[in-house]
């Protein structure tokens, strides 16, 4: 029945179907263990295998030590953790910022953070600390965030911050 279902539902949304199966196991049985040896083999038959781990608290991507790394790590070509309340997806993948920016913009998102990108044509504020650096490395950030003579913000001004992008919300 539940095959049936699958590709009932498959077929009505035009969906490449693949195969699904879970591993399931009392807390600490060895189902990652037992994953970590299965994905290899999988691989070398030809498979792409990605992996979904039901977790609560598996937050943090490729950190060794923990379950999703490990899963990455045997050859999983992406893994994605998820909870009833939020999910996270490491993948193999070849894209750049605008593909993820179109991922953020299909969920709905109303401002994207990118973290870095010193030498891209995003606008850019940047945070300058005389312990690091005296002055900005981007070219012409919209603020400076830092503790140097001519900062916009101070490091400990978050609420001035957060106001100030508010109302530069229209014209990012």
């Amino acid at each position: 029945m539940y095959s049936e279902k699958k590709q009932a539902l498959a077929a009505e949304l035009s969906l490449k179907r693949p195969a699904v199966l879970a591993v399931s196991g009392a807390h600490n049985s060895g189902k990652t263990t037992l994953l970590e040896k299965l994905i290899p083999l999988l691989r070398a038959r030809g498979l792409k295998v990605g992996v979904i781990k039901h977790d609560g608290h598996d937050f943090t991507p490729d950190v060794p030590g923990t379950d999703s790394f490990r899963l990455r790590e045997a050859g999983a070509e992406g893994v994605a953790v998820f909870s009833g309340s939020r999910y996270l997806l490491t993948e193999e993948f070849r894209l750049n910022e605008q593909d993820l920016l179109a991922l953020f913009e299909r969920h709905g998102y109303d401002l994207v953070l990118m973290e870095g990108f010193k030498e891209s044509g995003w606008p850019k504020i940047e945070v300058v600390r005389k312990a690091v650096s005296e002055e900005p490395v981007s070219f012409e950030p919209l603020a400076i965030v830092g503790d140097v003579p001519g900062a916009d913000f101070a490091l400990d001004e978050p609420a001035a911050l957060a106001d100030w992008i508010a109302a530069q919300m229209p014209a990012l």
